[in-house]
């Protein structure tokens, strides 16, 4: 049995770490390759006769890629988002796509926190003109007592739950939240949180963070209307998928100062353009899609990624929770989805 990597180049899995994923599959008979393909027709080429491809990135795993591939069974995502694949064709077609729901919930929210309070407190400013060698005391953007701001969540998943319990339990942060596919029951449990609609989110909150997945309904959802609709000292932090924002409208918003402040762990394109306007504005931090970086969530993605295929190839089980297109579990046969 053959699996391929599709993209070890991305970033987010070492050398080493795919060894070691190389490894266990290799004890479930699979042979797996570490390969780095930058389109559909090369994945294709490049994925012949492979029962699993395995991206650590998005790689375009479209309804032509799985037509041309008829052997494939798997695709095994080292994260969460899967905005790059098909899953409607996938279920059609019987092909199992894999994720990790969760894994890095704790870091991404970290790093949302470490954002908001970075630019209230404008620590990146501060060190950005300390090292050009001078001495900015007490200047630039007047800081806001951050237990007076409301927090608005766009999504109130494991990462914006978390970014609630640092803010709001460590700041007394009043928190409101949009998520019109979060049941009732799970919002019961959260009686300090006031649930909006989007249009009330962003008109209200003093920090807008993300913590959706890209799809139609959200792509581009933050945009130069929606950022008129913000206060003009509010902030966006985006720690989800860079194109559920215009970034150049955003970036037009804070330079008219329809908002003040953004941080951003995901862009449109990645890497950022070298000639884009946020790279120049100091009210902006930027990071490269670093989320998910960190001691707890690489043990997760890696133990996960060495276990789910090799468990479906050896006992025909798989977590249910770690398929992504759910309408697949009723139309094959040979796997128990427990």
């Amino acid at each position: 049995m053959k699996a391929v990597v599709v993209d070890k180049d991305y970033g987010s899995a070492t050398p080493e770490e795919l060894e070691t994923v190389r490894k266990a599959f290799a004890e479930a008979g699979i042979e797996l390759e570490a390969r780095h393909f930058n389109t559909e027709d090369e994945i294709i080429e490049g994925c012949k006769g492979a029962i699993a491809i395995l991206g650590t990135g998005n790689p375009p795993i479209t309804r032509k890629v799985m037509a041309a591939l008829p052997e494939l069974k798997f695709v095994q995502r080292f994260g969460v988002g899967v905005n790059s694949i098909d899953l409607d064709a996938a279920a059609e077609m019987g092909k199992i796509i894999l994720n990790i729901p969760g894994f890095c919930a704790k870091e991404l929210a970290d790093l949302a926190a470490a954002m908001i309070m970075g630019l209230i407190r404008n620590t990146v400013y501060y060190d950005r003109e300390i090292r050009k060698g001078g001495w900015p005391k007490c200047t630039y953007l007047l800081p806001p007592d951050v237990r007076t701001l409301t927090l608005g969540l766009y999504g109130f998943g494991a990462a914006g739950q978390n970014l609630w319990k640092i803010m709001h339990g460590g700041f007394g942060m009043k928190t409101i939240a949009c998520d019109p596919y979060l049941p009732d029951s799970v919002k019961a449990n959260f009686p300090d949180i006031e649930f909006v609609d989007f249009d009330e989110l962003v008109r209200r909150s003093d920090i807008v963070s993300i913590h959706v997945g890209l799809t139609d309904e959200t792509r581009h959802i933050f945009n130069a209307e929606t950022f008129k609709k913000m206060k003009n000292t509010a902030m966006i932090i985006n720690t989800a998928r860079g194109p559920i924002i215009d970034q150049k409208a955003l970036a037009e918003a804070l330079r008219t100062g329809e908002i003040l402040y953004a941080g951003l762990d995901t862009v449109e394109v990645e890497p950022i353009e070298p000639d884009d306007p946020l790279l120049k504005m100091d009210n902006v931090i930027l990071s490269a899609h670093c989320g998910s970086y960190g001691i707890g969530a690489k043990r997760t993605q890696i133990e996960t990624v060495c276990k789910l295929i090799p468990q479906a190839v050896k006992s025909g089980t798989i977590p249910a929770r770690n398929v992504a297109n759910r309408a697949v579990t009723g139309k094959i046969t040979g796997y128990k989805f427990i």
